[in-house]
């Protein structure tokens, strides 16, 4: 049955047959024209055999039929009829006089010559598509016809490739000019694609429909009419009653949108239904679906999920709103592969937006969270225990984004990036710089304590190393910016960068690879700045200080920590400082503790009074004799250990400490360094073992 709008137009054929019929006999009571007049007879006369084939065509048609450029094209045949009635008027009389005051002349001739030729061509291109169900090229290159050809074969193409290949000319159209999306939109064009929407299509052909809808919802007041119906074809393949095929197009159709038209994504309709929907059927498993099958859901809702949420503020407090971010922590502990590399990359782009919108990071990563701190525990699973670059790139830039989420305790977030700085792939090593430069900026408020943090898990030494790799100028770049933020945010822990050789490398190498970065190259000299200060204020230490044993005990317990941190370099290097003749170590031992006892008293004294110019007070020395006492009853035990103890166990426990002794320099640094042994050996004697 046909539309009220097909026997609108059918009444409107009829009566411009009848027109016609009207005006070709007119043309045959002309009498003057008589050429022109029979022209314009045959014109009109093959417009009208048009119109009766278009006649029979709509009466006949099945499907809803494009009526827009009919319905103009025929106003604008029924104008050229009564304009050739009105110039066959003029010519129903032959004398000149008649000819005179009627002003008909060959010039009128032409112009409705040239309209009717016009309506001809016209009408032949609509037969063509009523007809032939195929996109012809219009004979008129004008917006609107153009714009028509195309709807057209979008609503009455017969082979699926012609209705896409319309629908691709419709985007090219809309991106061409502002102007073609108005007309397309005025013109019809948008019921077509939606009903193209709904249909059974394949998923590349969907895409381009949904993408071609979504330039005409471009303009403002279309938003609404346009997006409102998208979306709801879109939640209906969504639906947990839908075939599971109709639900991963649909997700996957979701991702396209949000990708190739970025203003969309946030649409609330998106955003409150589409996103919801599918956190949903990530989170779901389906007994009755094949495995694959479900894998291949959560995969392309992963995907879509991601593109929603990237760079977008309201769409991620939207999805943290769900059971989001408990469905990516049960995902990254019980999935593998891509779905949980999307699954990372999701919370990268979460933790990015934490970063930078300060009410979003403290409503969201809060300590009591049970959800942020599920995500934390699985970001340092993943950086613990995996040795996939892939997945550990993601996990350190997302513990990165939220330092300044973490308290004082967080340091047990930061001991396995540390670690990584020693990491053999590069990159890995790079993000670990980066990730902990954001714990000791001068925008995170607990950057003291981090930095104390780090000092203690031992990063001075693998910041070292990559400071010293010549090959790599990034690393070097990377490395040395965290060591610069640590020198300058440290609390009375400039003592241990110093005895690193931290500033040696700042002096030396650090400004070589800040020579062309200016912002380092400030940071830079900020750091020597500080270390140097503090050194200073360490050997200009006034006489109402502790005093020069709790100096000596305070470096002595400092460098045994350090020492206790350095075990497993201490193990490597074991293999290269023991001598080979286990008896000569022994004797070298015997011969450098012998010669330490005898002089350790005087050398401290003296050298300590030289290098500080401090006179060792009435009160001091009592306590120094003692103390030194105290380390001569140690060494003596240290003799009897070291008699009878087997070769083996000397070179466990004292092969490293006895090379020193052997080798040490005469001079104020070694003697203070031979110090920091017999404190060593102290500790060790009690009982409590470095290595």
């Amino acid at each position: 049955m046909l539309g009220w709008e097909a026997q609108i137009q059918i009444q409107e054929l009829l009566e411009l047959i009848s027109l016609g019929e009207e005006v070709c006999s007119a043309v045959k009571r002309a009498k003057s024209f008589k050429g022109e007049c029979s022209t314009v007879g045959k014109l009109v006369n093959q417009l009208s055999q048009t119109m009766k084939t278009l006649l029979c065509c709509i009466r006949s048609a099945r499907a809803q039929l494009y009526l827009r450029p009919l319905r103009c094209i025929l106003a604008e045949v029924k104008r050229h009829f009564k304009l050739a009635l009105a110039v066959l008027h003029k010519c129903k009389r032959r004398n000149f006089i008649w000819r005179l005051f009627t002003g008909c002349n060959g010039i009128q001739f032409r112009e409705l010559h040239n309209c009717l030729y016009a309506s001809i061509e016209d009408m032949k291109w609509l037969l063509s598509i009523y007809v032939g169900g195929r996109r012809e090229t219009p004979c008129k290159e004008l917006p609107r016809y153009r714009a028509w050809s195309c709807i057209a074969s979008v609503k009455m193409g017969r082979e699926l490739d012609d209705r896409i290949k319309a629908v691709d000319s419709l985007s090219f159209l809309a991106r061409e000019k502002d102007e073609y999306k108005n007309i397309v939109y005025e013109e019809g064009g948008v019921p077509p694609l939606q009903k193209l929407l709904k249909e059974h299509i394949c998923l590349e052909a969907q895409i381009k429909v949904a993408n071609t809808l979504c330039l005409l919802a471009n303009e403002k007041g279309r938003e609404m009419a346009i997006v409102k119906e998208m979306v709801s074809t879109i939640l209906n393949r969504l639906s947990r009653t839908s075939p599971i095929w109709d639900r991963i197009e649909a997700a996957d159709l979701v991702a396209s949108i949000a990708e190739h038209n970025p203003e969309m994504k946030e649409y609330h309709l998106i955003r409150e239904n589409v996103l919801w929907r599918l956190v949903s059927l990530l989170s779901s498993a389906d007994d009755h679906t094949p495995s694959s099958l479900e894998l291949q859901l959560k995969l392309s809702c992963s995907k879509a999920l991601l593109i929603l949420i990237r760079e977008s503020v309201r769409n991620c407090s939207t999805f943290t709103e769900t059971k989001g971010m408990l469905c990516l922590a049960k995902l990254l502990r019980t999935e593998k592969n891509e779905l949980q590399y999307n699954c990372l990359m999701i919370i990268r782009e979460i933790t990015a937006i934490a970063e930078t919108d300060e009410g979003f990071r403290h409503s969201t990563f809060k300590s009591s969270s049970p959800a942020s701190n599920a995500i934390v525990d699985e970001l340092l699973r993943v950086v613990e225990g995996y040795d996939i670059t892939k997945l550990r790139i993601p996990a350190i830039e997302s513990v990165g984004s939220l330092a300044r989420s973490f308290s004082v305790k967080g340091s047990r977030v930061i001991s396995p990036l540390v670690v990584l700085l020693g990491d053999t792939d590069r990159e890995v090593a790079i993000k670990a710089s980066i990730a902990l430069q954001k714990f000791v900026s001068v925008t995170n408020h607990l950057r003291s304590k981090h930095s104390k943090s780090i000092i203690e898990f031992n990063g001075i030494p693998l910041l070292m190393k990559l400071l010293l790799n010549d090959g790599d100028k990034e690393l070097q770049s990377h490395g040395l910016t965290l060591l610069c933020h640590i020198a300058i945010h440290n609390d009375g822990e400039s003592n241990v960068l110093i005895n690193a050789g931290a500033l040696n490398a700042l002096r030396t190498t650090g400004q070589a690879v800040a020579e062309e970065q200016s912002e380092l190259k400030a940071l830079v000299t900020e750091a020597i700045s500080k270390l140097q200060s503090n050194n200073t204020e360490k050997h200009e230490e006034p006489d109402n200080s502790p005093g020069i044993i709790q100096c000596i005990t305070e470096q002595s317990k400092a460098f045994f920590k350090f020492m206790q941190r350095q075990w497993k370099i201490v193990l490597q290097c074991l293999t290269v400082y023991l001598p080979e003749n286990v008896n000569l170590l022994r004797k070298s031992c015997k011969k450098g503790i012998s010669r330490a006892k005898r002089s350790l008293k005087n050398r401290i004294i003296r050298r300590l009074k030289k290098s500080n110019c401090v006179e060792p007070s009435s009160t001091q020395k009592p306590l120094m004799d003692s103390w030194v006492k105290e380390i001569a009853r140690k060494l003596r035990v240290m003799k009897k250990i070291v008699k009878s103890m087997e070769k083996k166990e000397i070179r466990r426990r004292f092969g490293y400490i006895i090379y020193k002794l052997r080798t040490g320099n005469r001079t104020i640094s070694n003697e203070l360094y031979q110090i920091h042994i017999f404190w060593s050996l102290d500790i060790l004697v009690k009982g409590e073992d470095m290595i």
